[in-house]
């Protein structure tokens, strides 16, 4: 990096400050409207600010311990596995990442087809080029590069050699993924940077997408939605009119949380070919 993380800061400061109050879960606004039983694509807004990679996030010192401006969740913060072993990057399920100029949350980490370290996030928190970085690990520097952005929305990370793969990550465990969704009414969970592990019903699905009444906002992109230790999808968009979450004292008025299909990812991830191609856990 040609600057110093002061000055990384501060630009981080200006950049969340102008952009986490907008609506919507991600590195960039979004929302999923679901209309008469039709689903609309999510479309995605670039952050303005600095072009400069940020690797910490101001705002931990808030009363409400949010890591995320304009948020009044506890934040997860960084898990033991990750601080013993500084200053590598540990990352699996849930570890939070800035992406160019954004912040998001990976669903899982594992291995393609090829050997490559790869992680899974959603489409919109970056484009190719993109470098990343481990908000749980700032003195790791770069970690990694954004590759490229498939369908449903879901986005391709490059991990570098030094990088630890991990299938636990703070509250979250994975040992499967994919397979049968689960059932209307039946639970599932999120875990993100900025609200955390929450967990509500499957509403439904709207064709590749996942509808469940679970707290998300931004940040929580990409974050990885469970069942027991299954994965069956990833956060990508807030639902319909209702505000996202910015505060626990909504109670459940909130919009429900998209993600999408881990099966559908799976199935393109292979169609596409190149890096990703062949995932599967470390």
């Amino acid at each position: 990096m040609h600057h110093s993380q002061s000055t990384s800061t501060d630009k981080l400061s200006a950049v969340t400050r102008r952009s986490f109050t907008r609506r919507g879960i991600a590195a960039a606004s979004i929302t999923l409207a679901l209309i008469d039983g039709a689903a609309m694509a999510p479309t995605a807004q670039a952050l303005p600010g600095s072009s400069e990679p940020t690797i910490s996030i101001p705002g931990a010192e808030m009363l409400s311990g949010s890591r995320v401006p304009g948020h009044y969740f506890q934040s997860p913060v960084a898990p033991k596995e990750q601080r013993d072993i500084l200053p590598k990057a540990l990352v699996g399920p849930s570890t939070p990442i800035a992406v160019g100029e954004g912040i998001c949350t990976t669903a899982v980490s594992g291995y393609d087809s090829a050997g490559n370290k790869v992680a899974i996030t959603a489409g919109h928190c970056g484009k190719a080029g993109d470098p990343v970085y481990s908000l749980d690990a700032p003195s790791a520097g770069r970690i990694g590069t954004y590759v490229r952005t498939g369908q449903p929305d879901y986005g391709v990370i490059k991990l570098d050699d030094d990088v630890v793969l991990t299938n636990h990550y703070g509250d979250v465990t994975i040992t499967q993924l994919g397979g049968a969704l689960p059932a209307d009414n039946t639970q599932v969970c999120k875990t993100g940077i900025t609200t955390g592990t929450t967990c509500g019903p499957k509403i439904r699905m709207e064709g590749p997408m996942i509808v469940a009444h679970m707290c998300g906002s931004n940040g929580d992109s990409g974050a990885p939605i469970y069942s027991d230790r299954r994965l069956v999808g990833i956060v990508n968009g807030g639902v319909g009119l209702l505000p996202s979450c910015l505060t626990p004292l909504q109670g459940e008025f909130h919009a429900p949380t998209a993600g999408a299909d881990w099966n559908v990812i799976q199935r393109d991830l292979d169609a596409q070919g190149g890096v990703g191609a062949g995932f599967h856990l470390p």
